[in-house]
């Protein structure tokens, strides 16, 4: 092939550096991810304007505002970047040497799960490996496709066809409560769920305002439970849980990190509600799915980094299975709620 003069002079470091300030927009936390100083970072930023004859960014009170050509470059840099490092790269992976980042989109609840383990591996396994986390947004396939994040995870109704989408095994919810709640030393029936007052998890995108669900099963059944609060704020129904003798419904896992261990006691829901929901909801509920862009399938460190995130994404002890045997919902015929 014919090798431009232009291309011969062009350092790589420059588009690597271009490529995370269009991820981060803010050269501090650029500089933080290339180990630079923000001087240096600023002299490299003058010399991609001067190699591209364009402005690039400009300066904001809410950071760095690429110009037109740089949102250009930026839908071209991720495949270029991915494609020279698969051949710079050692084609014998290695997690313990490797040493890179990967941003990841996802709910809030899924982080309070998900991270204490899986920092904990890499901690062990992959010391050199940072791991960045934003909370994922509608427009997650857009950022997965500009390389603005490596993987996402969300409830993928429809994908495009660049995006591939992994579904996570639906991990068993759990009710929570605090330590000292009269109903952790006992088998909770669905009679005791319902007696208690309630928090609800809003979690934008994943569940809807104003029900779960679980009252979605409930409801068909004519009974409700009573939610004494709604909130987006995972932290802060673990704090309500720990003060009042609210019940919390949740996906289990996330209190085996360690950082509620101490705080709240999660129970299996009662038998009764595990039937409802296997029988009427099992077949429409939204599954949850980890997403990437099809620009890594080739890449070692992501391929890795997929197994990874599976592994601890989904505790196969804990993936929902129909409680065994039939029995009456309500056994002793008693009213079990307002109605």
């Amino acid at each position: 092939m014919m090798i431009s003069r232009k291309l011969i002079r062009t350092d790589l470091n420059l588009l690597v550096a271009l490529q995370v300030l269009l991820e981060e927009r803010n050269v501090t936390r650029a500089a933080e991810r290339l180990s630079v100083s923000q001087p240096a970072l600023s002299k490299t930023l003058q010399k991609l304007r001067d190699s591209f004859e364009d402005e690039l960014f400009t300066r904001t009170a809410h950071g760095l505002v690429p110009t037109p050509r740089a949102e250009e470059l930026g839908g071209e840099l991720p495949a270029l970047l991915d494609t020279v490092d698969r051949v710079l790269g050692n084609a014998d992976f290695s997690p313990e040497t490797f040493a890179g980042s990967f941003k990841l989109l996802l709910p809030p609840i899924l982080c309070e799960s998900l991270l204490p383990g899986l920092m904990a591996d890499l901690h062990k396994n992959a010391p050199n490996v940072q791991i960045i986390t934003a909370e994922v947004v509608p427009h997650y396939q857009d950022q997965l496709k500009k390389g603005e994040a490596d993987f996402a995870a969300f409830v993928a109704l429809e994908t495009e066809r660049d995006i591939l989408a992994e579904p996570i095994a639906a991990i068993a919810p759990r009710c929570y409560m605090r330590t000292s709640h009269p109903l952790v030393k006992k088998e909770m029936s669905l009679k005791d769920f319902l007696a208690y007052p309630h928090l609800r998890l809003y979690l934008p995108g994943l569940t809807r305002e104003n029900t779960s669900m679980v009252d979605d099963v409930l409801g068909q059944y004519g009974v409700h439970r009573s939610i004494v609060l709604e909130t987006t704020q995972f932290s802060a129904a673990v704090g309500v849980l720990t003060r009042t003798d609210s019940l919390l419904v949740a996906n289990a896992g996330f209190q085996e990190g360690g950082l509620y261990r101490e705080r709240i006691s999660g129970q299996e829901l009662p038998a009764e509600l595990q039937r409802m929901i296997h029988n009427t909801h099992s077949g429409n509920r939204g599954k949850m799915s980890l997403m990437r862009h099809t620009r890594t399938s080739r890449s070692a460190a992501h391929q890795w980094m997929r197994a990874l995130l599976m592994k601890h994404l989904t505790n196969s002890s804990e993936i929902i299975r129909p409680p065994p045997g039939p029995a009456p919902l309500f056994p002793d015929g008693a009213a079990v709620g307002p109605g």
